[in-house]
């Protein structure tokens, strides 16, 4: 049996057994190339299988998820999800008020061990959900309350 079709019958095996759930986040691919000790291309026939099975749907530079498309999404937060999260808090907790400047992206690079791109990342999160606001080669500044999300 070729390996693609192995990694094709352990997801299946994985969704029947309700070890993968619809909406779930399958592992990456570079899991995959790990688990079942195969190529990227390998494991990149064994989804795209998968996908013309309408079992899993793939969103770009995102990743794999087990079908429905309408189902929703389960997967763990990452990197710049997380210090969002963090930073939104602290807005919340009153760390940081209105119109005062959130730490640079070198001084997030440095607390949270991350790279530049995912620092940005982050930033962008805060701007794109209302806490926040760039001045160009200034900073970023907690937004005003009123532009705050109700909900996170």
């Amino acid at each position: 049996m070729p390996i693609y079709q192995v990694i094709v019958n352990a997801i299946k095996d994985d969704i029947a057994a309700g070890k993968l759930k619809p909406g779930q986040a399958l592992p990456t691919e570079a899991e995959m190339c790990t688990t079942h000790q195969a190529s990227r291309l390998t494991v990149r026939r064994a989804l795209e299988v998968l996908r013309e099975a309408d079992i899993i749907y793939t969103i770009r530079a995102d990743g794999s998820y087990v079908g429905p498309r309408d189902a929703p999404q389960i997967r763990e937060p990452r990197e710049f999800e997380k210090i969002a999260a963090d930073l939104a808090q602290g807005i919340k907790r009153g760390d940081y008020g209105p119109d005062q400047v959130l730490p640079s992206q070198l001084e997030l690079i440095e607390q949270y061990g991350v790279a530049k791109k995912t620092a940005s990342a982050a930033v962008a999160l805060l701007r794109e959900r209302g806490w926040a606001y760039t001045v160009p080669a200034i900073g970023t500044f907690v937004a005003s309350r009123d532009k705050w999300p109700t909900e996170s």
